[in-house]
Formats: C-alpha cells, structure tokens, sequence
C-alpha cells in the first residue's frame, strides 16, 4: 500500500509541477494571445468527435461546426474579458477621474525624467488600471525643498479629460487622493497639507496666463500641441 501511495504521491507531484509551468507560461501571453490558446484547445473535443462518431461530414458541414463554435468563443471571450477589465478598473483608485488617450510613443521621456517603470504605470493611469508604482515627477522648483506641485497640476490638466481648472472643494479632494496614490517627488513626498493652497494659487497664476510657457512646453512634451 506504501508503495502504491509513493507511486501516487510522485504522479500528483508531477501533475502539479506541469500545472504550475503551464500557469507561468499563461502569465506571460497577452490576452489576444492567450484567446487565441484557448480557442484552439476548445476544437479539440470537436475534431475528436469527427474522427470517433464514425459519420461521414462533408467539408462544408465541418466547416460549419467550426465557424459556428469559433464565433460563439469568440462572444463569450469578449463577455469575460470585459468582465475582468471591468473589475480591474474598479480597482484602480482614480478617484471618478477620466484620461485621454496619449500616444506614449511621442511623449518626450527625457523632458518629464520618466523612465520605464514611469511610463509603464503612465499607461496604466490613463487606462484606468491598477498600479504597480507610483509615478515619479522629477521637476524641481527655484526654492529645491520639494518637487513641484504646480508642474505636476499643469501636467495634470493636460491629461485629465476636461482639464482640472476650476474645480470645487469634492473635487479637488478626490484630485488630492489621486495625486497622493498615483504620484511622488523624486526623493520627497507630496504634501498633502500644502496641496489646496497650492491649486489655488496655480489656478489664479494659469488664469493669469504666468505658466503659459511651461504649459506649453509640457503639451509639447506630450505629443499634444
């Protein structure tokens, strides 16, 4: 009995290595990639079953089977999948905010010191997902105590649908949670006690037209001017 529980024991071992190498390389397909695995794998049965049912199918009748389930895969994938985008979204604490839609590839990295991980949860914020890190902004104001608030509330207004100028005391506090999720200095963390003074100031001075050369220059930077 021993050696039949060893036997066993050594198969659902190896049962559960192969599962958990399989879930690996899972990981890492994309979600067109990893459809595509599981309508293939789906025909499967379907191919089984022409060869054992011992009928004959004509090439039209097969065809027919196969487009029919390929398109019924087809609904239920974008269903669930539009199921889990969703509740990702749900969790990707943006505060009620809605994005643009930028074209990373013409934002100007080294203006702004992004770098990878950067652009990475850039993306992610402006696709309503969950983050992986914060977003760094490097811009430094003349005094050198901390990052600069007001560069990041005209990047902000930028890419941020509807821009963020003018908004009332509920919004500006759901602004402050994003920007304390989703955003920090190089080497200094924002100051939550100092971020509604700071918008309102910035909203005076951009209505004054005084950032309208760094307004500019981030537009620029952004690939949206």
């Amino acid at each position: 009995m021993e050696k039949l529980g060893n036997i066993l024991a050594i198969w659902i071992h190896r049962q559960r290595t192969l599962s958990r190498k399989m879930e690996t390389k899972a990981r890492h397909l994309s979600l067109n990639g990893l459809s595509a695995l599981i309508i293939m794998i789906s025909f499967i049965p379907l191919t089984l079953l022409f060869f054992i049912s011992g009928k004959r199918y004509t090439w039209i009748q097969i065809s027919a089977y196969y487009i029919f389930q390929f398109l019924l895969l087809l609904i239920a994938l974008v269903f669930v999948i539009g199921w889990f985008k969703a509740k990702e979204m749900d969790n990707s604490d943006v505060e009620g905010f809605s994005f643009v839609q930028l074209s990373f590839k013409k934002i100007d990295n080294e203006y702004f010191g992004f770098d990878d991980s950067d652009l990475e949860n850039l993306e992610l914020l402006t696709k309503l997902l969950p983050y992986k890190q914060r977003i760094v902004i490097r811009e430094v104001p003349k005094n050198k105590q901390s990052g600069n608030l007001r560069f990041l509330f005209s990047f902000l207004d930028y890419i941020i649908e509807d821009g963020i100028q003018g908004l009332g005391k509920e919004s500006r506090d759901s602004l402050s949670k994003l920007v304390q999720k989703r955003f920090t200095f190089d080497g200094s963390e924002i100051n939550e006690n100092t971020f509604a003074s700071s918008y309102s100031k910035w909203s005076q001075k951009t209505k004054e037209w005084d950032y309208d050369d760094t307004r500019k220059a981030i537009a620029k930077a952004l690939g949206i001017s």
